[in-house]
């Protein structure tokens, strides 16, 4: 019978496993590190897909318009005039093209050289946008599918196509992802006297550490940012969004108007006909200074159906208004200055997400913001392979020592504010029992 001996380290491999070997064993702060650790490698497995996913789709979303802008001038630009026909002869210009298919939205342009839009339902849950001359109610032309890289980059985005599962499943990415940056901000933090220089890449110390520390500052660097916009994320979930702010809203008595409706398109619209003429709601809208260009959106729930108006691209001076789809009666009618402090910090959350706070550098910043995250995937999962154990997945192990008190607060503080977080933290803890107390592999025969 022959014996292999095991092969001899190779030289571009680092002497440290990880970061918390070093650490003296039996030491409380040496324990928090592997554990930060332990966590922080947990996490980064988790979401690095998600990180790529949202990244990807989020900055295709951030310039789909000005793809469309130039790919179909010949729908999106239209020759201006003096008049312009009603909104509902626009939409039914539409209808008449696309019979069936229910009307969810309608984007007016405030410049008279743009087309109108008509969103319909389409086939598997992505949307069809008709393009319509305002001035002259014919149809130019309509995108779907493929085509259409507005809808499904936001579809994506938001989940599509597995509906509230796949929010859940993104809202899960966005909690872990913040336990990274968290536990990475613990590892990062300098204790051998660096200062400031810690925030640098240090050279002449090996190729290894360089990269190694390339990641790390990196991650610090944008480490407030990502937090904010996980946090910007949030309201547009199924289950944070739609039942923990709502709860916290109505907790501290800082409901929101029912007519900021910050995230319609994730939200879904109804397919009922409008019965009051659109063209009377928007009158009814630039008399109410908005003059903006606006997003007709049908929505459903209290108190029935109705008609959501929000302005778009002007973000903290945008208005909203809500109207009875069956008499044009105004439901509600509010602007970022009544919003309450909740409210108002997650409209301007939204504004950050969807890059109109900067202005016309929003999306550079948030392009440049999805090629930092890129980047730290790319680079921490460079780094866990060169790292990882032969054969193994190289999971650092469980700290024997109890969790800290002043760690147990803040485990629970998050989980009851993320309760994702925490039903995907126990569904992990039990998969790792039940992995443990697996029968042992006998001998082979």
């Amino acid at each position: 019978m022959s014996v292999r001996l095991p092969a001899a380290p190779r030289a571009s491999r680092p002497p440290v496993a990880d970061p918390a070997a070093a650490a003296p064993a039996g030491n409380r702060a040496g324990d928090l590190r592997r554990r930060a650790w332990r966590w922080h490698f947990i996490a980064a497995l988790l979401v690095i897909p998600f990180v790529l996913w949202q990244a990807v789709t989020g900055t295709l979303y951030l310039w789909s318009e000005h793809w469309v802008d130039q790919r179909h001038p010949d729908l999106r630009f239209v020759e201006p005039a003096a008049q312009s026909v009603p909104l509902d002869a626009q939409v039914g210009a539409a209808r008449v093209f696309h019979a069936g298919r229910a009307v969810t939205g309608v984007v007016v342009r405030s410049d008279p050289a743009r087309s109108t839009q008509v969103v319909l339902g389409g086939a598997h849950g992505l949307p069809v946008a008709a393009f319509v001359d305002p001035h002259r109610g014919v149809l130019l032309g309509s995108l779907e599918g493929s085509a259409w890289p507005v809808g499904w980059t936001r579809s994506l985005h938001g989940g599509w196509p597995l509906g509230d599962a796949g929010s859940w499943l993104l809202e899960i990415g966005a909690c872990w992802t913040i336990v990274m940056v968290l536990t990475g901000l613990y590892l990062w933090w300098p204790r051998d006297g660096r200062g400031w220089r810690a925030l640098l890449p240090r050279v002449g110390r090996g190729r290894w550490l360089f990269w190694r520390d390339l990641h790390a500052c990196v991650a610090v660097w944008f480490a407030l940012l990502i937090v904010l916009f996980l946090c910007t994320a949030l309201p547009w979930t199924s289950f944070w969004g739609g039942t923990m702010l709502p709860a916290l809203e109505s907790a501290v008595g800082q409901q929101a108007p029912r007519a900021a409706g910050f995230a319609p398109v994730f939200a879904g619209g109804s397919g009922a006909q409008v019965q009051m003429p659109l063209q009377a709601m928007l009158r009814q809208a630039r008399a109410r200074g908005m003059d903006g260009d606006l997003l007709f959106h049908m929505v459903d729930g209290p108190p029935g159906s109705a008609v959501s108006v929000r302005e778009l691209g002007r973000g903290g001076q945008q208005r909203y208004l809500l109207l009875d789809r069956g008499d044009g009666g105004v439901l509600e009618h509010a602007d970022r200055s009544l919003l309450p402090g909740i409210a108002r910090a997650v409209a301007a959350g939204v504004d950050i997400h969807e890059a109109e706070y900067f202005g016309r550098v929003g999306p550079w910043i948030n392009t440049g913001f999805a090629l930092a995250l890129a980047w730290l995937c790319i680079t921490g999962a460079m780094a866990w392979w060169r790292r990882r154990p032969p054969g193994a997945l190289g999971v650092p192990p469980a700290p024997q020592q109890p969790w800290p008190w002043g760690l147990r607060v803040a485990a629970l503080v998050m989980f009851v504010t993320l309760p994702l977080l925490a039903a995907s933290a126990c569904v992990l803890w039990l998969g790792e029992r039940l992995w443990l107390a697996r029968p042992a592999a006998g001998p082979h025969a």
